[in-house]
């Protein structure tokens, strides 16, 4: 099925799936809808090259299933988030990680408080919506500079993001380079905990140097009574390490998080009007359905382009050297942050970028690599470009507009350098990579 395209034919079939794409994230229309200009475009140009309709249909098909289980993460992803915050598992994390919050160390406890936040809901907005209004409020209360508490915010809600099984873009990520979830999980982990404590670090620096003179805010101490809460993730965490079924996991902290709510005295008819259209700050089932479908059609429209091999020409004479680990990877994270650039979507650029590089990839080194180089720059370049949506809806919630919170977002910044760091030191040690 593979096909010769022109370097116009390429531009044109981007130009219609990008531009609508930006429209879609400005004037809040559909981003499925937005996709279907450039898919037919796709489509239409690889009939007119004599790729036969029963090839296109198949590669159609092969996309939908091979994203099927992305597909189930977010509708499970849509029931779990309100069942644990009917069950009160949101709002007692929150609490008891406010705790921990002391005015001399803020920006160091508010980054990692976020930080674990982030890595238990799986999303960068959701973790922002639940401890980034009252983390962003204490520190004001703080008399502390707006962008540097933003940028630890933020630099907190993107560890999770891209980190936790919980994250579509974590799973996007996986699936886009072949990786079961526990593989891909070990391979992003090591530059991920290096990056959070030089993150870390930074903010300790800061902290050391900026001087608080306000009033923290007060909290409720929590009561041991409220520790059944914290079952489900912690259910959801020990199935993910034991390798079971994502299915059966996600099934099982669901059904975790509702017992805990029945136990509360929580109404059967609330839990199932929660799960189905959300709750306050979190999206349930119904606004989980769109992105569902975008997902599948981007599923389908990357399938296409895999099996035509549309942009592999185009990438062998960029990626020229099939030895130097440290190049390669370098060049990865420039063409993810060419994609991103022009992506206002997060997970366009996951799963392009990773379906289009993945066969170089497992030719000369090894997917486990490419996983971990695409989760320091894909995932993370999300947060930084300004006409990204994550990004905007990120700087909403925080209330400091993105072009102001980049420079403290630390843990978004280094990402990339450490990835590339890692691969030399890989390279210098001459550890297995292939």
């Amino acid at each position: 099925m593979k096909r010769s395209f022109y370097l116009y034919e390429i531009i044109i079939v981007f130009t219609l799936t990008l531009f609508p794409l930006m429209a879609a994230v400005f004037f809040d229309f559909s981003l499925a809808a937005a996709m279907l200009p450039g898919f037919f475009t796709l489509i239409y140009l690889a009939y007119k090259k004599q790729v036969p309709a029963g090839a296109l249909t198949a590669s159609v098909k092969k996309g939908l299933y091979r994203n099927r289980n992305v597909a189930w993460l977010l509708v499970f992803i849509g029931l779990i988030l309100p069942t644990w915050a009917l069950a009160g598992t949101i709002e007692d994390l929150n609490t008891l990680f406010l705790q921990f919050i002391s005015p001399d160390y803020f920006l160091t406890i508010a980054f990692l408080i976020t930080v674990f936040m982030s890595l238990t809901v799986g999303s960068a907005v959701g973790s922002l919506s639940i401890v980034g209004i009252p983390l962003m409020s204490a520190g004001l209360a703080l008399n502390l500079p707006q962008a540097v508490i933003a940028g630890a915010l933020v630099s907190g809600a993107f560890v999770g993001d891209r980190t936790s099984p919980l994250s579509s873009s974590f799973q996007l990520l996986a699936f886009s380079t072949e990786l079961s979830v526990s593989r891909h999980f070990r391979a992003i982990l090591p530059t991920m905990a290096t990056t959070a404590l030089l993150t870390a670090g930074l903010f300790f620096g800061m902290d050391t140097v900026l001087t608080s003179t306000g009033t923290p805010l007060e909290t409720e101490p929590l009561a041991w009574n409220r520790v059944v809460s914290f079952v489900p993730p912690l259910l959801l965490l020990l199935l993910i390490l034991l390798g079971k079924d994502m299915k059966v996991c996600f099934l099982s902290a669901i059904a975790a998080g509702g017992l805990v709510l029945l136990f509360r005295g929580t109404a059967p008819s609330e839990w199932i009007s929660g799960a189905i259209s959300g709750t306050a700050s979190l999206n349930g089932l119904l606004d989980m359905l769109p992105f569902v479908v975008f997902i599948l059609i981007v599923g389908a429209f990357c399938q296409i382009i895999e099996d035509t091999a549309m942009l592999q020409p185009f990438l062998e004479k960029i990626f020229t050297d099939t030895v130097s680990l440290t190049k390669n990877t370098a060049q990865t994270v420039t063409a993810a942050a060419g994609v991103s650039l022009l992506s206002p979507n997060q997970s366009f650029p996951i799963l392009l970028t990773g379906r289009a590089l993945l066969p170089h990839w497992k030719n000369h080194f090894h997917k486990r690599v490419l996983a971990r180089t695409l989760a320091d720059s894909t995932v993370v370049f999300a947060g930084l470009v300004p006409w990204s949506l994550l990004a905007i809806l990120c700087s909403a919630i925080v209330g400091v507009p993105v072009i102001q919170y980049v420079p403290f977002a630390f843990f978004l910044l280094l990402s990339p350098f450490v990835t590339i760091v890692f691969s030399w030191i890989i390279s210098r040690k001459g550890s297995s990579y292939r």
